[in-house]
């Protein structure tokens, strides 16, 4: 299983096609960007390959980039929402760092962070005391540039507009004068395990800022919701390098390996080996 927070932040960020500009936007235009997910309506796919041939194209002149974001989290079941500030800086070909810091937490400890080297995203969890190294997969035989298998890193290498169309389900929602309303349906299951259905509200081509993200909401297969912000823009700072994405390590804190099943219980000299699934009874 992947990290979600990084995953999908990067994901969300990852279509960020702006120039070597570094412009900061002002409020976005008209206030809050239009609730996501309503009512299915008629899809205005004429124009879809239009925008996502200026995405493609704008992406080339991406370095890097950072982003203050806000994110909030609403849990469906128990009817609260959790929000959350933090920043995320991205370079390419394939290295990030994401932090997130729980807004009412007033002690420092409630927070994630994620660093990705190029070959392993490393998952800190502040409450936990955790380091999850996801080592991450070798790039797909047969596929375009760096494609891994990994929703953020494909982004952030420059999916082609193509290879997306292949991957997920595109649609244009909706378009006005100051966005651009693109929805996101996964088509493979392991993207299908991270999200049903994402809105993206990007700056539409004729602002200062095309194709720049705004806003992002994400439904994800429990009901569960995300509505992420994205501020303060930042692309292309000059000396930035693969030293500033390196994990540091925190002493006291448990380091361990995602991915892998939890370690078998060491068995005694002469103690039979219970079959898989079976529990030894506790003795009364």
């Amino acid at each position: 299983m992947r990290p979600a927070g990084f995953t999908l932040a990067a994901c969300l960020i990852g279509v960020t096609v702006v120039s070597g500009q570094q412009p900061v936007p002002p409020a976005a235009p008209g206030g809050q960007v239009a609730p996501p997910l309503p009512p299915a309506a008629p899809p205005v796919d004429n124009k879809l390959d239009t925008h996502l041939a200026g995405w493609e194209k704008n992406m080339g002149g991406l370095v890097n980039f950072r982003f203050v974001l806000e994110l909030k989290r609403t849990d469906v079941v128990f009817k609260t929402d959790k929000g959350y500030s933090g920043v995320v800086l991205c370079m390419k070909p394939n290295f990030a760092v994401l932090r997130l810091n729980n807004d009412i937490d007033k002690t420092g400890t409630d927070y994630e962070a994620f660093i990705c080297d190029g070959k392993s995203v490393f998952e800190y969890n502040g409450l936990a005391k955790t380091i999850t190294e996801w080592k991450l997969p070798a790039p797909t035989p047969g596929g375009s540039g760096n494609a891994t298998d990994n929703i953020m890193l494909d982004f952030l290498s420059g999916m082609k507009s193509k290879d997306a169309k292949a991957r997920f389900d595109l649609t244009l929602f909706k378009e006005d004068a100051n966005y651009v309303y693109l929805d996101v349906k996964p088509l493979n299951p392991k993207d299908k395990a991270e999200f049903t259905q994402l809105r993206m509200a990007l700056y539409g081509p004729n602002t200062k800022w095309p194709y720049l993200p705004a806003q992002v909401f994400m439904s994800k297969p429990n009901g569960d919701t995300e509505q992420w912000k994205f501020k303060d823009p930042q692309t292309n700072i000059p000396g930035l390098t693969a030293e500033h994405f390196k994990a540091q390590k925190i002493q006291g804190w448990k380091e361990q390996e995602g991915g892998k099943p939890p370690a078998q219980p060491m068995v005694a000299p002469g103690q039979p080996k219970l079959p898989p699934g079976m529990v030894r009874p506790e003795k009364k």
